[in-house]
């Protein structure tokens, strides 16, 4: 039997890269005795991955008061999880687990069950904002529970070790369980929300005061290097979000007023790490941990059926726009990887890729961010997101772009429609369309849809050639450094109108730095990469053709080592923004200033000005002044990025216009590369020795109801083909 790992972002069949090819089923709304015959269509459909959330509402009874879980279907078909479990084993199909406890789906409290949300039990402390409004859920708007509360946790632990018994038989050595998803987008679909969204009841309060005592040692200190006088670290508030009355009034106005956002963005980020290490432990399971975090980007709209407005969700103009520093802020996958608690894993609902450039950015943003599997493609769910998600030319041109920009495999989400639930699971859906989701590549009665030849075709390719492909890489043209501490403060304070620190410039970090950095890069055919300032290592640091910060007034005495480090070890670096003068206590520290001041006189590796170098949009055009030149130029209305290897090179191209066929091109290492397109056109071409040995080509373009005549010149190669083909 084979064996199965995980390493560097992918997962491993005796040693080799393996290229997942997944599909969501959701069991829980589906007959048991469809179980067999879906899984073998998908696995006919090219499948090689079933991914399944089992949620706890669904399996969770109550008889004669007393409590327990059906895992064999006694009490309704559709909970026999023991019986599904072999069903996939039985098909030859391998499995990633997904748990919860929170898991969306659409379900009612996103699969929790009633008794652990304060709508329906008092007894639960509920999840509040900083303005103590309850976190609620949109689809059903129960009030979510506070996640680390004791009652709470307790009541989760109770059902992580209930249900996983079930599922690790199937972890022995050479068995299907390939890996765990934790929870769904951290905690409770927040992984891209504000952070004035998370963490204000009792009970994180605790957590975050607790925090505090283990950064500052005594409540003294604390006072010192805030500026502040309370009595003990219980009396410390969360931040409150700066809006347009208070602007310039209550703006931070000393260099010690940046810290209590510092403060609170680690509060975050480790109060969703340590719930992924508590249910970690809970599940008790030794196989990969991995998350499926929401892309870079804001919240998406939803259809969502009888949806009530909640007015405390509202995110003011000014500071929506902060949305990417967020995000760095408090979702530090570098530092979850380094420290063994979980791999980056993201999912993709950002809108539609083919038709919004912006859209296209963040999901190269977010596959670039690091290696690992794409969770969640949005394959059908026309009726609760964007209608053209129907149509077959939206999740390929999807699916292609997260592949491209480092996705190890990807999951098609759904694979299979199901009409198969009641309205104690999900009491919404069906208010919009009568399956699950409207518009899966096989329908509920079990027969190919719309999207089925598309997902057949990519899954083909993708099983012939994912092995080649992840022994390749893309390139690292360019890499941004994400500093933790910058978004924090970014994140709340979004202009100089909200910022009143005299002499200080205000930190950037996403807004107004990485965003427009790698757009401008994307445009012009350079790989931009990212990675956390506090985990980037000096060798990575090196290899990467050139390394981007801006950076603010503070900044950690190691990480200015570490850059200063790069420096004296001749690393191509760009600095823009104030030099660091002070450390995270506010206590002198000039090791990066010196270091830079001191390049800047004698190297030509270093480029340094005190104007933000990266807002304007135009830092390609300054690598290229600094003779650091892309592998890969390109038309203006073609995006291309290409993952290298030893001998093989896979070219990803993207076409952004309408219409008629139009002549596009590309060059790579010189060799150019004549194109004739269609609306939207996108596809991969795998080169050997500068010849195109195998293709995939996506022309035909169902919104717009073209189907090109597809032309490609290579050298004295041409290939040829019409509308979707392969070759």
């Amino acid at each position: 039997m084979p064996k199965y790992a995980y390493q560097n972002g992918r997962v491993t069949k005796d040693g080799k890269p393996f290229f997942v090819i997944a599909s969501d089923y959701q069991y829980y709304r589906d007959r048991r005795d469809h179980w067999e015959d879906r899984l073998t269509k998908l696995k006919n459909l090219g499948v090689n991955v079933i991914t399944f959330y089992t949620p706890w509402r669904h399996h969770l009874q109550f008889e004669n008061g007393r409590l327990w879980y059906d895992f064999t279907g006694k009490t309704k078909d559709s909970r026999d999880l023991v019986t599904f479990l072999k069903t996939i084993e039985q098909v030859g199909l391998l499995m990633v687990f997904k748990p919860g406890p929170f898991v969306h789906s659409e379900l009612n409290v996103g699969g929790l069950p009633d008794m652990v949300t304060p709508t329906f039990n008092p007894a639960i402390p509920g999840m509040r904002r900083f303005d103590d409004s309850p976190v609620r859920w949109c689809f059903d708007n129960a009030i979510l529970p506070a996640p680390c509360d004791p009652t709470y946790d307790e009541l989760a632990k109770g059902w992580l070790q209930a249900v996983s018994p079930h599922v690790a038989p199937y972890a022995k050595p050479a068995g299907p369980l390939l890996a765990i998803q934790i929870n769904d987008e951290t905690i409770f679909c927040c992984s891209n929300d504000p952070p004035w969204r998370l963490g204000y009841e009792p009970s994180a309060m605790q957590f975050y005061h607790q925090q505090l005592a283990a950064r500052y040692g005594d409540i003294d200190n604390y006072n010192t290097l805030h500026g502040t006088s309370y009595s003990a670290f219980d009396f410390v508030p969360g931040p409150l979000p700066l809006d347009g009355e208070r602007k310039k009034t209550n703006a931070p106005q000393q260099p010690a007023d940046v810290l209590s956002y510092v403060d609170w963005a680690d509060h975050q980020w480790r109060l969703r790490r340590d719930a992924y290490v508590r249910y970690k432990e809970y599940v008790n399971i030794d196989v990969p941990h991995l998350t499926n975090y929401a892309g870079i980007t804001p919240p998406i709209e939803q259809n969502i059926p009888d949806l009530t407005a909640d007015e405390a969700d509202h995110v003011p103009t000014e500071l929506a726009k902060t949305y990417a520093d967020w995000w760095f802020a408090m979702n530090r996958v570098d530092q979850d990887a380094e420290q063994g608690d979980c791999e980056y894993g993201f999912i993709s609902w950002l809108g539609v890729a083919a038709y919004d450039e912006v859209v296209f950015d963040r999901y190269v943003n977010t596959g670039r961010r690091r290696r690992g599997i794409n969770m969640e493609e949005n394959w059908g769910f026309a009726a609760f997101y964007d209608e053209r998600s129907k149509y077959p030319i939206v999740p390929v041109f999807q699916t292609l772009v997260s592949i491209a920009a480092g996705a190890t495999g990807y999951d098609i989400y759904t694979g299979t429609s199901t009409d198969y639930w009641d309205d104690t699971l999900d009491r919404v859906t069906k208010k919009q369309c009568p399956t699950f989701p409207s518009d899966a590549p096989i329908d509920a009665q079990g027969n190919p849809g719309v999207l089925y030849d598309a997902a057949a075709m990519l899954n083909r390719w993708f099983e012939e050639h994912g092995e080649a492909l992840l022994a390749c890489e893309p390139e690292n043209d360019a890499a941004f450094l994400l500093y933790a501490p910058y978004a924090a403060v970014a994140s709340w304070v979004p202009d100089d109108e909200h910022w009143a620190i005299a002499d200080h410039a205000l930190p950037r970090c996403g807004y107004e730095a990485f965003e427009p950095w790698s757009s401008s890069l994307l445009r012009a055919g350079y790989s931009p990469v990212a990675q956390q300032l506090e985990t980037a290592t000096l060798d990575w640091m090196l290899r990467c053709k050139s390394v981007a910060i801006h950076t603010a007034f503070f900044m950690g005495e190691a990480e200015q080592q570490k850059l200063a480090e790069l420096i004296r070890h001749g690393g191509r670096l760009f600095v823009s923004g104030e030099l660091p003068s002070v450390d995270l206590d506010l206590k002198p520290c000039t090791v990066l200033k010196d270091a830079v001041e001191a390049a800047a006189n004698s190297s030509q590796t270093v480029t340094y000005r005190r104007e933000n170098l990266f807002a304007d949009g135009e830092f390609a055009g300054r690598l290229l002044e600094a003779g650091i030149r892309s592998r890969v130029t390109c038309s203006s209305k073609l995006r291309v990025l290409v993952h290298h290897g030893e001998k093989d090179q896979f070219v990803f191209f993207f076409h952004f216009e309408d219409g008629a066929p139009h002549r596009q091109w590309f060059d790579l290492d010189g060799q150019r590369v004549e194109m004739q397109l269609g609306s939207r056109t996108c596809g991969v071409l795998q080169l050997v020795g500068g010849k195109i040995v195998s293709h995939l080509v996506k022309g035909h373009n169902e919104i717009d109801e073209t189907t090109a005549d597809i032309r490609i010149q290579c050298g004295d190669q041409t290939i040829e083909g019409r509308g979707d083909f392969v070759g």
